[in-house]
């Protein structure tokens, strides 16, 4: 009997709760007339714009440092990259940082 209630009570809220809709408000789906031609994009075509400064600028290619101790405490590494000017200015990086 209590589960009778309940789901008369149940059903009842649901009914009641579906009344206080309001109607959903409608969209215009004509054209807008303007004077200015419209551009039509299917859906299958993609529009794609690149910037020129992204265009020109090339990847960096990492440059790999291995950094060795020998057994008296002193440091050595090899550096392997292909930008010179990087790999200077890391080889000054290293010398500053562990004298020898």
């Amino acid at each position: 009997m209590k589960a009778y209630v309940i789901a008369l009570s149940v059903a009842a809220l649901l009914v009641l709760a579906g009344c206080n809709r309001q109607p959903s408000q409608e969209v215009n789906t004509q054209p807008a007339t303007t004077s200015a031609p419209s551009t039509t994009v299917r859906p299958n075509e993609i529009e794609i714009n690149k910037d020129n400064d992204t265009l020109m600028k090339p990847v960096k290619k990492p440059i790999n440092v291995k950094l060795k101790r020998d057994f008296k405490g002193e440091h050595s590494w090899d550096i392997v990259g292909t930008d010179v000017k990087e790999i200077i200015k890391i080889n000054r990086e290293l010398q500053k940082e562990f004298p020898n």
